[in-house]
């Protein structure tokens, strides 16, 4: 398959960014209610951002609930991002390279770079609100 090298590594990258976010979804849940994840056979990464936002609605309101909150939330906006990534379809550009299409859109080398900073900013404040409210609740 004839596919450029960075494109395909930044495409690689993105992939791997939202598999690290997923997967710090998933150990927030855990610190919240230990074993609510011990069966992840049927959790979409859409089903894991919903458990995590009914977990932080048990919580008291607090500004270290509302970071977690809201960094929740775009955990839950970035599944639909990750989705139209890995659902894209594969094409040829009008330069004649490869690229990712989704809905008729061309997944560029820089959307491609800017999805992965998102996803592991999305994941570090994921964490750094998990501690702040535990360590304040």
């Amino acid at each position: 398959m004839p596919l450029e090298q960075g494109y395909a590594a930044a495409l690689g990258r993105a992939v791997f960014c939202f598999a690290s976010l997923e997967w710090t979804a998933v150990r927030c849940c855990e610190r919240l209610q230990p074993g609510c994840m011990d069966d992840l056979s049927e959790r979409t990464a859409g089903r894991i951002a919903d458990t995590l936002i009914h977990l932080i609605k048990r919580w008291p309101a607090s500004a270290e609930h509302s970071a977690l909150h809201e960094a929740a939330r775009d955990f839950e906006a970035l599944v639909g991002t990750r989705n139209n990534l890995v659902h894209a379809k594969p094409g040829r550009t009008a330069e004649g390279t490869q690229a990712l299409f989704r809905h008729g859109d061309q997944w560029l080398l820089e959307e491609l770079e800017r999805v992965a900073d998102r996803f592991t900013d999305c994941s570090r404040k994921l964490e750094e609100a998990l501690a702040a409210l535990l360590a304040g609740g």
